[in-house]
């Protein structure tokens, strides 16, 4: 029957209205297992994203290992630096590119630190707690320079010290004792 009353359509004795109580039960426990599965579908990629876009750079060019003491807590890695092979300490994870060469004054046998990104950054720099002057150089993903400057110490934290930041997007950084001439593209050493 129309909803106007007027007029009338026969009867379909083959429709039937669902039925009341179990069943429509049984509807709303299977849309909301359904949207359950949904969401823990959505968590696990979320997880898995996050596990393979993690925080820690690598050096795609040079092996890695545990570094020497005073510097445990870093690995290290030969290196060409403009073309000579040296040692450099390697910051990979964020816990290590925060620390840095805070309270360092004495390299030792160590020619600097390679801060390592996962992906190009523009992330700044600052030498809060670190005692002696520092030049940094910033690269690409292929280890050619991007740009370079001199940071100079400072007593303060990362709040009060100056930043400093490369003006191009870079993959890694080398800080090295200030006074030299800017370090050249960096990559693996010669067999």
């Amino acid at each position: 029957m129309r909803r106007n009353g007027v007029g009338s359509a026969p009867e379909d004795s083959t429709r039937r209205d669902p039925p009341k109580g179990a069943g429509g039960k049984s509807v709303g426990l299977i849309v909301a297992a359904t949207v359950a599965v949904a969401a823990l579908i959505g968590m696990i990629a979320i997880i898995v994203l996050r596990r393979d876009n993690s925080d820690t750079g690598s050096l795609t060019f040079a092996k890695t290992t545990r570094a020497a003491q005073p510097f445990h807590d870093f690995d290290e890695a030969r290196i060409a630096i403009d073309g000579r092979c040296q040692y450099v300490l390697v910051a990979s994870t964020l816990s290590q590119r925060v620390d840095g060469l805070r309270n360092v004054d004495d390299l030792g046998l160590y020619q600097g630190m390679v801060f390592a990104f996962p992906n190009d950054t523009d992330a700044a720099f600052t030498m809060a707690d670190t005692p002696m002057p520092l030049a940094i150089t910033w690269y690409d993903a292929h280890g050619q320079p991007v740009d370079h400057t001199t940071m100079e110490p400072c007593k303060g934290s990362d709040a009060t010290c100056p930043e400093y930041q490369s003006r191009k997007k870079f993959r890694y950084a080398l800080e090295q004792r200030a006074g030299g001439a800017p370090a050249g593209p960096i990559g693996p050493c010669a067999a």
